[in-house]
């Protein structure tokens, strides 16, 4: 495989930092049990439902197409069990990490409060979900993307053997996987691997640079009509969960893919901003402000909701704006912090090394 052009790694290094930031909202706990997208559409709720259902959730669609796209170079270096061996380190294991470290402090304020709500069973399948999301949610929700991604790397060998003989039959068998995978509890979200397979199809065609910007132009304007339609749902108070499930997974791949492809288009205007090297900069803390910001939110929650309220408070958006930043600045110390230890890198941060704070920005803006 050629080696990728520095503009194309630049671009992928920005989607990581936008992605990874946008569905940092999402886990933004509301504090009411009631389903937040089933009230009288006010302003607010508008931009909650922008920012969470239609971006937030759909951004991470772009990080499953690049690590699809990836993977294909990896995969001819390494072989079969040096891929396994490393997905698993910087993967299974930081999934491991993460959730022990939730695990605990979730004990810890169970005992100290008395609420054993959030606390997972004491059974060895409860701790399995708990820690690697066997067949449930672990405990930290958003990594079972990396419980799911890890999955997808198992399947790279014949995935990419099949993509290299019959492209269309591989894309319709994972589209059926799609639609009828989940009861099937191999994967928590089937359409990730759709996604993943498709990142490995543009590489093994050889697609470009120019000709990913061609294919994912006419998409990212497909994004309208889904924002359109899924702001109409949102303001008709339609419950997603109760359509007919193959609609439902339907609309969320056509969301996702049009997502993707305008967060694709949207770091080409990024890299050439004077945005591009805050954006580059952030990059290499977004493995643990992905991983860690859920775990904030949690307990972060628990102090700010008595200040500005749960959803529906007039002040709730203090919450919904400042957990996301403090996400990011927290992963920013937390990284520095432990930098000093191969130990707890290799734990928490995928075996990746702790950039220097002052560094000069790996992307000059308007660069060709």
């Amino acid at each position: 495989m050629p080696k990728l052009r520095s503009t194309l790694s630049d671009r992928i290094r920005i989607g990581r930092t936008l992605c990874i930031f946008c569905m940092t909202f999402v886990h933004v706990q509301p504090g009411i049990a009631d389903n937040v997208y089933d009230r009288d559409a006010g302003a607010f709720d508008i931009v909650y439902f922008l920012i969470t259902r239609i971006v937030g959730l759909s951004a991470v669609s772009l990080l499953s197409l690049v690590s699809g796209y990836l993977v294909v170079s990896t995969f001819g270096k390494l072989g079969t069990g040096k891929l396994f061996a490393s997905k698993f380190q910087t993967l299974v294991v930081p999934l491991f990490a993460w959730n022990a470290v939730m695990l605990a402090l979730l004990l810890a304020y169970a005992g100290l409060s008395g609420n054993w709500r959030d606390v997972p069973e004491a059974t060895p399948l409860g701790i399995a979900n708990a820690l690697f999301a066997i067949t449930q949610w672990p405990v930290v929700v958003p990594l079972w993307f990396l419980r799911d991604l890890f999955v997808c790397v198992l399947f790279v060998p014949v995935l990419l053997f099949g993509l290299k003989r019959q492209p269309l039959l591989v894309m319709g068998a994972l589209v059926a996987f799609t639609l009828f995978g989940e009861e099937m509890l191999i994967m928590q979200r089937p359409s990730l691997l759709l996604f993943f397979g498709i990142g490995m199809w543009v590489r093994v065609a050889g697609h470009d640079e120019a000709a990913i910007d061609r294919i994912a132009r006419p998409l990212a304007w497909g994004l309208v009509a889904m924002v359109a339609v899924y702001l109409t749902i949102r303001i008709q108070r339609v419950s997603i969960a109760e359509m007919d499930e193959s609609l439902r997974i339907s609309l969320d791949c056509l969301l996702r893919i049009t997502m993707a492809a305008a967060f694709w288009r949207l770091t080409e205007l990024v890299r050439r901003s004077s945005f591009a090297g805050v954006a580059t900069w952030l990059e290499p803390y977004t493995f643990v402000i992905f991983c860690s910001h859920a775990i904030l939110f949690q307990f972060g929650g628990i102090a700010f909701r008595p200040l500005f309220g749960n959803y529906g408070a007039e002040l709730f958006w203090v919450t919904f704006v400042t957990l996301p930043l403090l996400a990011v600045l927290g992963a920013v110390a937390g990284l520095q912090a432990i930098g000093w230890s191969k130990p707890l890198l290799y734990l928490f941060n995928a075996g990746h090394g702790v950039p220097p704070l002052v560094r000069r920005a790996a992307v000059e803006p308007g660069r060709a």
